[in-house]
């Protein structure tokens, strides 16, 4: 009877987790912005990576919220700290374009690179056009910043470009 009672729980569990997980992608889908934003912050607190990264879309885009980028790379860093492949995209983007963020290249070229080596094939197109700009020394600094970037928790580090040698 313990054992029933257990599973069931668990079942329910799993429903309610699937059931807001679809709710908030229909929302948002629906143009319910208000509501998918609130959805995706609740699941972000319990700390998952791909709602982190719908709430930088939410500021990212204006929707549901006042348009922020310095929020949006908030959310995208957060994001892509927990592996989340879009999350380290979209940071990357950011820094390609110096929106809410300072413009740096070399920083924008480790965020996409990481994004790309699982498998964002978006991320790509980014970092064909990215790695063009930047020199072969900055590109090994790059990537080893971002190796030892994803190896450090907490909180958000300074970019590359606060202490990388000039080529």
């Amino acid at each position: 009877m313990r054992l029933a009672v257990i599973a069931t729980l668990g079942v329910l569990f799993a429903l309610a987790a699937c059931r807001d997980e679809t709710d908030a992608i229909g929302q948002f889908l629906d143009g319910d912005y208000n509501s998918s934003f609130k959805s995706f912050l609740r699941r972000a607190d319990n700390g998952d990576s791909a709602a982190i990264n719908f709430v930088g879309i939410h500021y990212y885009l204006g929707l549901g919220v006042e348009r922020d980028f310095g929020a949006a790379a908030r959310w995208f860093e957060r994001a892509a700290r927990a592996a989340n492949a879009d999350g380290q995209r979209n940071l990357g983007v950011l820094y390609m374009r110096g929106w809410g963020v300072p413009r740096d290249n070399v920083t924008a070229y480790a965020w996409l690179l990481q994004s790309s080596s699982q498998g964002n094939r978006r991320a790509r197109v980014y970092l064909d056009s990215v790695e063009h700009s930047i020199t072969p020394n900055q590109t090994m600094q790059a990537r080893k910043w971002i190796a030892d970037q994803l190896q450090l928790p907490g909180e958000p580090h300074p970019a590359v470009t606060d202490d990388r040698a000039q080529p």
